[in-house]
């Protein structure tokens, strides 16, 4: 196993594994390929933006855009990182209105595929950027007959659904929440479609799926306090449950070399925030989904503090899945229950790595202490 702490051995890695990708060689004219399928659409000159569909030569594609695989095996950060920068970023540039767009329809068709797709592009220009390799396409095609799962197949023609119902209706289902902002990224689900920045639809994913599972956990009791820690991926999440209505904070910790970067983080109270949560992001959102999986899960109403501790293994950055599946991967562990807040702390305080008096940090407990003490009058 390499020294991951050793940089000039680590951008040593990342260029043998970007030199080894360049030699696929791609050439401009026509060209045949494999697609997960996977698409990645950029928010640059918003309305105007790419499309990309990523593919690679290998009819195994779906290997290289596939977490819920990667956790499965185990994968580590510089194998995941190896799998994605395989992939060949094709990309066309769109209006997001013109989801009725015969080249767009092609790529959304592939978009919604269970299984990989064969397809031929027409390349009119290659150009490298730090993780794919890109070109641009004037065309692409598709050789291969699309199946399509039915809950899919069912939202992606009935434009009567709206999106949120029909995302929910999809998670209902066990369709992944990776496929599912792929169909909003393509304009392939709601009444009024569009276009959506990746970036984006991954979070208004998490943030429908969370808001209906809510809805649920406000009906349910609460229980003891509560600790669960774990995690994956260099990401590693402490969660204190505080009985209670409904709350969520995330707090972020980064260890960069030995120094320690915690950021503002994000709460919300019982009836939700009303901005972005621009501290912690898409994180946040990713989280909060996790969270509220295992609520519904234990059929339990609380208030949680999730406290996010990123450690020298998540060398490189490989996108907020890797939060969600981290936070899931850690909210499997066992709960371990208190009777009292202090106690339950005081083993929080314990069991982070790096921060060891969350009162300092968390906004969320002082809030519920303050609330609390108030109610003993």
């Amino acid at each position: 196993m390499m020294d991951i702490k050793n940089v000039k051995v680590l951008h040593k890695y990342i260029k043998e594994i970007l030199k080894k990708n360049q030699r696929l060689i791609i050439k401009t004219g026509d060209i045949d390929g494999f697609t997960p399928p996977s698409v990645l659409v950029g928010q640059r000159g918003y309305p105007m933006v790419s499309i990309g569909i990523l593919f690679s030569n290998d009819q195994n594609s779906h290997l290289y855009d596939n977490p819920k695989n990667w956790i499965i095996n185990n994968y580590d950060v510089l194998k995941i990182f190896s799998l994605k920068s395989t992939l060949i970023n094709a990309k066309m540039n769109f209006n997001i209105r013109e989801v009725s767009n015969q080249k767009l329809e092609d790529i959304r068709l592939a978009t919604l595929s269970k299984t990989d797709v064969m397809i031929k592009l027409n390349v009119s220009k290659v150009y490298q950027s730090d993780l794919y390799k890109n070109v641009k396409i004037d065309s692409l095609k598709l050789n291969d007959n699309i199946k399509i799962d039915e809950p899919i197949e069912k939202v992606y023609y009935d434009k009567d659904l709206k999106a949120e119902d029909g995302v929910v209706f999809l998670y209902k289902n066990k369709i992944d929440e990776n496929k599912i902002n792929k169909m909003m990224s393509v304009g392939a689900i709601g009444v009024e479609r569009k276009i959506v920045p990746t970036k984006w639809s991954i979070t208004a994913v998490d943030d429908i799926i969370t808001k209906n599972l809510i809805e649920s956990i406000k009906l349910y009791d609460t229980d003891k306090f509560g600790v669960i820690h774990g995690g994956i991926l260099g990401n590693i999440f402490t969660f204190l449950l505080i009985p209670g209505k409904w709350a969520f904070e995330l707090i972020e910790i980064w260890n960069n070399k030995g120094r320690l970067f915690i950021g503002g983080g994000d709460y919300e109270l019982y009836y939700g925030r009303k901005g972005y949560a621009k501290n912690t992001a898409g994180g946040y959102y990713a989280a909060r989904l996790a969270v509220t999986e295992k609520l519904n899960e234990i059929r339990k109403q609380y208030s949680v503090i999730a406290v996010r501790e990123i450690t020298p293994e998540y060398i490189l950055p490989l996108g907020v899945w890797v939060v969600r599946e981290s936070a899931r991967n850690a909210l499997k562990n066992q709960i371990v229950y208190f009777e009292d807040m202090n106690k339950a702390i005081d083993y929080m305080n314990q069991t982070m790595l790096y921060i060891k008096d969350i009162k300092s940090y968390s906004r969320l407990l002082n809030i519920i202490k303050t609330q609390r003490t108030l109610n003993e009058f």
